[in-house]
């Protein structure tokens, strides 16, 4: 993916990204993670806690006062808390998970708000006509990713695709069955192919590093894996 194509952070009060070590495929949130979180687990979110955006470590969520880990709810949309008040206010994973508030998503088939899909930007192509409704309410109450620009949730098998994490070249080739990394990320990468060709200097075989983030997401229902990058 271009730097050009996502048009806004999805955590935009964020300072500069942290530097991201490499992840393992297939990754769930730590045991850890999920105790923090009163137990909540998110279908569409598998990567690690540091890449959901709004999070915020200590707050008492201001729906159903439990004290803990909570998301901002000046991002979110909620029936229960008007616009002009969700500055300074917070939501618990739970009362995500129960619809209390809930996020947009840019996705492959459309941006997701409160109302459903709608073609907003050029990558938004048309949904599959028996894409399920439950999917739209499932991933409006999953955390938004931490991107340099935009997040854009990727799809498969006529439902969202589960984010994994970020990768660096390193966990391509870790990744690879032949350990031919750069097989497996033209494999994944439907945008912009060339970074890894880009990023590899001259005698070396493959990237030891490059300037993007690549964010990679993985099927639910045959295993498949994507990803998309973006930059600063």
């Amino acid at each position: 993916m271009t730097a050009g194509r996502r048009r806004w952070s999805a955590d935009a009060a964020a300072p500069a990204r942290r530097v991201l070590q490499s992840r393992v495929r297939f990754r769930r949130l730590s045991a850890g993670t999920v105790e923090r979180l009163n137990h909540v687990e998110f279908k569409y979110f598998q990567g690690p806690e540091g890449d959901m955006s709004h999070f915020e470590e200590i707050k008492t969520c201001s729906l159903c006062g439990a004290p803990g880990p909570c998301f901002s709810l000046e991002y979110a949309w909620s029936s229960e808390v008007p616009e002009l008040e969700r500055a300074g206010k917070a939501g618990c994973a739970t009362c995500l998970q129960a619809g209390r508030f809930e996020f947009w998503h840019d996705t492959e088939i459309g941006v997701l708000s409160e109302t459903g899909l709608e073609h907003v930007y050029k990558h938004n192509h048309e949904p599959p006509p028996d894409f399920s409704t439950v999917a739209l309410v499932e991933l409006r109450r999953t955390p938004q990713i931490v991107t340099w620009q935009q997040e854009l949730w990727l799809t498969h098998c006529r439902d969202f695709m589960i984010y994994q994490g970020t990768w660096e070249p390193a966990d391509f080739i870790a990744n690879a069955g032949d350990g031919d990394g750069r097989r497996l990320f033209l494999q994944m990468t439907d945008e912009y192919p060339e970074l890894w060709d880009e990023a590899t200097l001259e005698g070396e075989q493959h990237p030891a590093s490059w300037h993007a983030t690549y964010y990679v997401f993985r099927c639910g229902h045959c295993g498949v894996l994507r990803g998309n990058w973006d930059c600063d």
